[in-house]
């Protein structure tokens, strides 16, 4: 007995010693380094081993300059192409990009649009390894593969692949290609988990120039924003705590607080957007995305009938816009108003079965259970606030993926609007009704201490730790099971060889051109990779391919934007509430950290040049926010406390006047501040001027010499 007693405490310690090695992370830090590659492409477990050839065959025809690397991995049972493209075609991507890169000091210097046919300009191209930043070139790579188009009508597994269409994303929506993710570079990662992550650093500046370097302009920004936003809330934070220690003491200094507290936050608001929209024009310029041409590429999920485009003459998926509109008239609308109504109807039964239970508890008629009866409805409100918030995101993104939008910041505006609406109505109504209705502050004080202290560390729990547990777990008990996959990878011999000898025809056929054939003067070293096919043990690939995809910001902005409204509307009946939301953004900022750096897959860069139309959400709060504290002031009898012989028409027409000169006032300030600093308009004419000046003597050298030459060969 006591020999099964220990065999089984062998085979539980076994256990979980695998899984805590996933936890802390110790499979990721001894995987095996990436290839030389920038993307990664996986197919299905079960798919057909003719799909995987002939995708093969079709990379290769359809796309000369690719490089594939091929590996099967066990974890998983799935086939891997590692890919890149030959420097040569990564440059011309990065012309159609238009991505702006630095030019010689002797052309002027700055930061210009990059053009492949005017290489001698740009400062360092010689240099593959730097010219181009790891989240550069997995951007282009994955806008090459998008933009690999099938030549000729096909049918693979049942499926249609017609003339024109995107061989990835018609692959992708017919489930024949399970993901494509970029992959992270193993060096850079654990540096920036190591200065930024771990709860060591958590007062420490964030490195946003190395976010931005690895991760893009549209995270950096974010993590930026979210920096600027916390320190901001250290001021409402200060007089909150001072207004809310002195608050109570007498009905007139209450009073007073109210007005006083009321006007610092939308002073400190307007400051703050103010300063924001000014910063977010500094890191622009910086960043070189300041002035980013209008015309965007198409989004890789854009659908539609290929027609010729007008602009750029080549053939384009067109959408007409009557289909969005009449898609967005009976379909959008009508399920966000379904949405609205029904949350909506679900938080007001709540609420008033909650001030029936105060009313049975108070005669009598219900036991208190330990005041677990009392807690009944707020559970309710909790869960049905919860789930709905989930319902909604997912109704949103449906919504708007449907609607098929071309560009990304269109894609981007659309499904902010309609999630802030969603969210506004499944944060907001509850309070609003017990601050308006009900008057009963002791259970609003209630609930805001609920939202600002358990809710946002459930969030925490939910966004962070919980999947960060099930994700390592779950590839714990994969790695354990991998042993299975290795005898179903030897009976795929077949497949393995054909694989391997297209491979093997390529880089004997193929003559591999050196990049010193493009027609510069400039010297370049290849450093291409030869494609191969490979079966190692456990690759740090592998082990990204099982983490959940990063699910975009729009969540993220969502939640401190909703968390700004609160302070904004709602500060005056709890003042604390920006101390609390200053504890949790610093908590924030380490947790999305944490969940970029150690959770997600590494998402594609995409460049931007300010947070979109969460600023004009933010601008449009501050408006709401002076309206809804004049009615709190009317409806708490601040004004009729303070001018007793006031009537009440004379003073509903008091705070009509004011709420207008306030929203005046606001709208003043905002237009007579320049959205760009002045330092960077200096800048930009500088760097202008210093270009013009540069070019003007190069075609005067260029006249000159052709004067001499003309010259020459007369006499």
């Amino acid at each position: 007995m006591s020999e099964q007693f220990t065999n089984v405490k062998s085979v539980f310690r076994k256990r979980f010693s695998n899984l805590s090695s996933a936890i802390t992370n110790r499979l990721w830090l001894n995987a095996d380094t990436n290839y030389e590659c920038d993307v990664l492409l996986t197919f299905p477990a079960r798919i057909d081993d003719h799909v995987i050839i002939w995708f093969l065959e079709k990379f290769i025809q359809l796309q000369p300059d690719i490089r594939i690397s091929i590996k099967y991995h066990f974890t998983t049972g799935v086939y891997g192409f590692y890919v890149t493209f030959t420097y040569e075609r990564i440059l011309k991507g990065a012309d159609t990009l238009q991505l702006e890169k630095p030019i010689k000091q002797e052309f002027g210097g700055g930061y210009r649009i990059f053009s492949f046919d005017e290489l001698e300009f740009y400062e360092g191209v010689e240099n593959e390894e730097k010219f181009l930043s790891s989240q550069e070139r997995q951007s282009i790579v994955f806008h090459l593969l998008y933009s690999i188009r099938i030549i000729e009508n096909e049918i693979i597994n049942r499926i249609k692949f017609k003339i024109d269409q995107s061989l990835i994303q018609r692959g992708l929506e017919k489930e024949l290609i399970r993901q494509i993710i970029p992959l992270h570079n193993k060096e850079q990662l654990n540096y920036l988990r190591e200065i930024w992550v771990w709860p060591k650093n958590i007062i420490t500046p964030q490195p946003i120039e190395k976010i931005r370097q690895y991760f893009g302009v549209k995270i950096a920004l974010y993590f930026c924003w979210l920096s600027c936003y916390t320190k901001a809330l250290c001021l409402p934070a200060l007089y909150g705590i001072y207004i809310w220690y002195y608050t109570g003491q007498s009905q007139e200094l209450d009073d007073k607080l109210f007005i006083i507290n009321s006007l610092l936050n939308i002073i400190w608001a307007t400051g703050f957007l103010i300063f924001w929209r000014r910063r977010q024009a500094e890191l622009a310029y910086q960043w070189n995305t300041l002035d980013m041409e209008q015309l965007e590429e198409t989004r890789a999920t854009y659908k539609g009938t290929l027609r010729r485009s007008p602009v750029t003459n080549k053939y384009e998926p067109y959408y007409p816009s009557w289909k969005r509109l009449l898609f967005r008239l009976f379909v959008t609308i009508p399920m966000l108003i379904i949405n609205i109504v029904l949350v909506s109807i679900l938080i007001l039964i709540i609420i008033r079965f909650q001030s029936w239970i105060d009313r049975q508890l108070k005669v009598g008629r219900l036991p208190s259970l330990m005041s677990l009866t009392e807690l009944l409805p707020k559970i309710l409100l909790a869960l049905v606030t919860t789930v709905f918030d989930d319902v909604y995101k997912y109704v949103c993104r449906w919504l708007t993926d449907r609607e098929n939008y071309r560009e990304q910041r269109v894609h981007d505006n659309q499904m902010i609007a309609k999630m802030f609406a969603c969210a506004c109505v499944n944060s907001y109504l509850s309070v609003f009704y017990i601050a308006f209705f009900t008057h009963k502050y002791i259970r609003l004080s209630d609930q805001l201490i609920t939202i600002f202290v358990i809710k946002q560390f459930w969030d925490h729990i939910k966004e962070a730790i919980i999947p960060y547990i099930v994700s390592n777990t779950r590839l714990s008990v994969l790695i354990e099971l991998s042993k299975k996959e290795q005898a179903r990878y030897a009976e795929r011999k077949d497949l393995n060889k054909k694989l391997k000898n297209i491979l093997d025809q390529l880089n004997n056929s193929k003559q591999i051109k050196n990049i010193n054939e493009i027609s510069t003067e400039n010297s370049f070293s290849s450093h291409d990779s030869i494609p191969s096919f490979e079966t190692l043990s456990l690759s740090q690939a592998e082990i990204e391919c099982l983490q959940p995809k990063w699910p975009d910001l729009y969540e993220d902005y969502l939640e401190l934007v909703i968390q700004f409204g609160y302070i904004i509307f709602l500060s005056t009946l709890f003042p604390l509430a920006a101390f609390f939301s200053l504890l949790n953004n610093i908590v924030e900022i380490r947790a999305d950290a944490f969940k970029l750096c150690m959770i997600c897959q590494r998402p594609f860069s995409q460049r931007v040049k300010d947070i979109g139309h969460w600023q004009k959400i933010m601008e449009y709060m501050v408006i709401a926010a002076i309206i809804v504290n004049c009615i709190f002031c009317s409806i708490r009898g601040v004004f009729r406390r303070m001018l007793p012989d006031l009537p009440f028409a004379a003073e509903i027409f008091l705070l009509i006047c004011i709420e207008h000169l306030l929203i005046l006032i606001c709208k003043i300030i905002r237009a007579s501040i320049e959205n760009v600093p002045y330092w960077v308009r200096v800048e930009k004419a500088k760097m202008e001027y210093r270009r013009r000046e540069a070019l003007t003597k190069l075609e005067c050298n260029a006249l000159h010499l052709k004067d001499n030459n003309t010259q020459a060969n007369t006499t």
